[in-house]
């Protein structure tokens, strides 16, 4: 009962140490794919200049009307050093246009913009009053990218990929959750898990190669978890592999949608189902061994720590 206690204590604490890093640190606690820009500079004016600073502007009116900056959150946001620019983003809005000042004193604005592929690089023309933003597709050899110009069937080619690969690893876990046997007796099935989790981490470190670091973490923390409280050490790395490889792509499905507004709270929502959801597979899982808010509070600590990893680190 004292080690249930501490155990919840020390999430707590964790989450409390956590949300004060917040505010100083920009949280990247989101480790999967997200659209970039890339801008070079090219001059029409004599002598070329350097850039100050820039801001891109996002617009959803065909007119940019409706303009606002680029809102930072995470790793969202534009920044520019004396000869290019760039900007990553959860997703983008419909229109683009950017604002820079340099080394003259002036600062210019560039045409209204669109962009075609997920990662998307431009050639910036700076004239005496203004700029020309022009997108250069052949520079883009992004994985994510060719499917950008046929969205519909890039979709449904990656759905299917996914779907292929996700949905073995589904049955595996519901039957070593259901079931509930450690590896001798579900020898099969435990190598199965292992065995069919390689094609799914391959594709996530093509496209959502942050989950290499979140794997590595919680299965560290559960690997000394399991050596300390004397659970069945097989079960439990297994079911964190798997449940991972099934809740992180979701996650990140989810959150790179947000196109506008604050990042934090479907962040922050998207992160609580996870660890709610994981929680119910652990308890699930250690039904034989472990009350539910043990579960619960090592689904915290294994979210956090890979969190915490994402706040230190730009993936």
């Amino acid at each position: 009962m004292k080690t249930n206690r501490l155990y919840i204590l020390l999430s707590v604490l964790l989450v409390a140490m956590l949300i004060t890093l917040v505010p100083s640190q920009s949280a990247r606690a989101d480790t999967g794919p997200k659209p970039t820009m890339h801008f070079e500079f090219v001059y029409e004016v004599d002598p070329p200049l350097t850039i100050v600073s820039g801001v891109q502007l996002e617009c959803q009116a065909a007119d940019c009307s409706d303009a606002k900056p680029l809102t930072e959150g995470g790793p969202q946001r534009f920044g520019c050093t004396s000869e290019e620019c760039s900007s990553l983003a959860y997703g983008y809005a419909d229109y683009h246009r950017l604002s820079i000042e340099f080394s003259d004193g002036k600062t210019r604005q560039s045409n209204i913009f669109s962009e075609k592929y997920f990662e998307a690089y431009f050639r910036v023309t700076v004239r005496e009053d203004d700029l020309l933003v022009e997108e250069l597709p052949g520079k883009n050899t992004s994985f994510l990218s060719y499917f950008a110009l046929v969205p519909i069937l890039g979709f449904a080619i990656i759905f299917c990929i996914i779907a292929l690969i996700e949905l073995p690893l589904v049955i595996i876990l519901l039957i070593l959750v259901i079931r509930n046997m450690d590896f001798p007796a579900l020898r099969g099935w435990y190598i199965a898990g292992w065995v069919l989790s390689l094609p799914g981490f391959l594709l996530a470190l093509i496209v959502e190669g942050g989950l290499l670091v979140t794997l590595v973490v919680e299965l560290l923390l559960a690997l000394v978890y399991a050596l300390w409280r004397k659970r069945p050490r097989t079960k439990l790395l297994t079911v964190v592999l798997l449940m991972n490889l099934l809740t992180q792509p979701v996650l990140w499905v989810v959150v790179s949608n947000i196109s506008d507004g604050s990042v934090f709270l479907p962040l922050a929502i998207g992160e609580i189902i996870v660890w709610l959801v994981e929680a119910g597979i652990l308890a699930l899982a250690l039904r034989k061994q472990a009350k539910f808010l043990e579960a619960l509070g090592l689904s915290l600590v294994l979210n956090l720590a890979s969190f915490g990893i994402g706040l230190l680190f730009p993936f």
